[in-house]
């Protein structure tokens, strides 16, 4: 009889330890997912596939500027600020990958949310060295508000037809190995 009663919760705890270990080997950027792969730097990026409402910007000349102009490309839009030091921190990386990366099929657009706009924005952006960033500026917080930005840095990443697959709320080193992999996935999977 004790035997009976040891072997049921065992059982138990068997089954559900299976489903534990089932659930996390089909997450996004295991092997069995089919999905990127998500480590290291960008573990924390969150996988969507939503659609994107319209959103326009500003570029460092006053122009608007909206992701349609983009269309066709990968784009990884990165929200900043000169007050943000993770922000600052991840900057040089980006502007990195944008040097590796940058082409017909991908690009960085970097978008300041300084209030002081292009005043503030471009002599931190050259103090830094960020010379293969475009300057795009959000001194309002309009675009950051309709992409639902609620941490700086925020980085949203979107497919060629302008629809988010992802983002990563936080600082990363976005020109490391697993970062430009996880780009390098939804760069190649063109669908």
């Amino acid at each position: 009889m004790a035997i009976k009663k040891l072997v049921w919760p065992a059982a138990g705890i068997l089954a559900a330890a299976v489903a534990v270990v089932l659930f996390v080997g089909l997450k996004p950027g295991s092997e069995n997912s089919g999905g990127p792969r998500i480590e290291g730097q960008v573990q924390n990026f969150s996988v969507a596939n939503r659609q994107t409402e319209a959103t326009a910007w500003r570029d460092g000349q006053g122009g608007k500027v909206s992701l349609a102009d983009f269309s066709g490309k990968v784009v990884m839009v990165n929200f900043w600020a000169t007050w943000c030091a993770p922000c600052v921190r991840e900057l040089p990386s980006i502007n990195r990958l944008q040097a590796e990366l940058a082409g017909d099929d991908f690009t960085v657009v970097a978008i300041n949310i300084d209030t002081g706009g292009e005043a503030v924005a471009a002599p931190f952006a050259k103090r830094l060295e960020i010379a293969n960033l475009a300057l795009y500026l959000d001194p309002r917080g309009t675009t950051s508000r309709s992409m639902g930005v609620n941490v700086m840095p925020t980085t949203v990443v979107f497919d060629r037809a302008g629809n988010e697959v992802g983002r990563l709320e936080g600082g990363a080193e976005w020109d490391s190995p697993e970062a430009v992999a996880l780009l390098r996935w939804f760069i190649d999977n063109k669908g």
